[in-house]
């Protein structure tokens, strides 16, 4: 066990260096399967059971498929914070990174999704696990470009169906609030299987589930764990860079129709440092064109710049771990630069 979590001087891994190697991505897959092969193909005992206790059962297997989702949705989220939070190893210890990614809270991944959509597309880009773009091949560059907005777009709409099923998910999570029902489909007239449930108002709530409906939950499910799998694999290689020099990656990208294996030869990655002094530099692009906001933060103080929005974020402090902690909660997997304010008035390392 120490030789997976430590080094061989006894220092504690970043959590990408343990879990490209033991992150069981196929786990919720498997699960998964299971739970739509007996919907599929219901076993002789669910069939002898009296028609309205199949239905419930029914139901509740579509609750289940509801929960992986929502699960794998908080999973995916949770590594694109990690992510960001690697950019803070010099300033956060590793037994910080694994503490914020034990408890993070439902909030925050609600925040990451309803932000999604006002990313830059750089922010795909370093999600995804590529190098700069900018750096690369023009036929690199476009096949990259290709899967990145891509992996926007499956996260916009992973985005939009986490959103609507979460209350459904927090009701069964928490205190089981959940009750099969069955709901006229207006589409088609015919009672489909729906899931009625007392949201933290206490108002009764109900989503129905037609065929298609739960096929769609499936496939998400299944598509879902494929893109952790994916960008795991494009981050581990990221992760085994530590010089500048030219590699070659044979793994997945994503398309219009999913996943497929392309190689894409001679990708340049910089190095580690290489890779933040660029980020560096942007923020101090940013910071000479919003010299007014400047004004309000106090010599001495640490502030943050998003470089994918652009903005100067609203905090600022004199240690920077406290800062970082904010960010860190009000800015899931942003990708931020620390600068401070110096005592005479200008802008420097933090």
């Amino acid at each position: 066990m120490e030789k997976i979590f430590k080094d061989p001087d006894g220092n504690l891994h970043s959590p990408p260096e343990i879990l490209y190697q033991f992150y069981p991505s196929d786990a919720r897959k498997f699960i998964t399967s299971c739970l739509k092969e007996i919907l599929d193909k219901p076993p002789p005992r669910f069939r002898e059971l009296p028609i309205p206790l199949q239905r419930k059962a029914k139901g509740l297997l579509i609750l289940e498929l509801v929960a992986k989702f929502c699960e794998t949705a908080e999973d995916l989220a949770a590594f694109a914070v990690a992510f960001a939070t690697e950019l803070y190893m010099e300033a956060l210890s590793p037994e910080d990174v694994w503490k914020r990614l034990a408890d993070y809270e439902p909030g925050d991944v609600v925040h990451f999704y309803r932000d999604i959509r006002k990313r830059h597309p750089k922010y795909f880009v370093n999600l995804h696990g590529f190098p700069p773009l900018d750096l690369q091949k023009d036929a690199n560059r476009l096949e990259m470009l290709r899967s990145s907005k891509q992996l926007a777009a499956y996260l916009g709409q992973v985005s939009d169906m986490y959103m609507d099923l979460r209350e459904l998910y927090n009701s069964y999570k928490h205190g089981m609030r959940v009750f099969v029902v069955t709901d006229t489909d207006l589409r088609t007239g015919r009672k489909v299987p729906a899931l009625s449930y007392v949201d933290r108002t206490g108002k009764l709530k109900a989503i129905a589930f037609p065929s298609e409906g739960v096929e769609e939950l499936y496939t998400w499910c299944i598509r879902l764990g494929n893109m952790l799998e994916t960008i795991l694999g494009w981050h581990k290689v990221r992760l085994d860079v530590n010089e500048k020099r030219m590699v070659t990656a044979g793994l997945h990208v994503f398309g219009g129709s999913g996943g497929s294996s392309k190689e894409l030869r001679n990708l340049f990655y910089p190095g580690l440092f290489g890779a933040r002094d660029a980020q560096v530099t942007e923020a101090e692009r940013i910071v000479k064109r919003k010299t007014a906001e400047l004004l309000g933060i106090p010599r001495g103080h640490v502030f943050a710049v998003d470089i994918d929005s652009e903005e100067i974020l609203p905090y600022h402090g004199p240690e920077l771990r406290d800062v970082i902690w904010q960010v860190l909660k009000a800015r899931l997997g942003a990708r931020v630069v620390f600068r401070r304010m110096t005592p005479d008035g200008k802008v420097g390392p933090y």
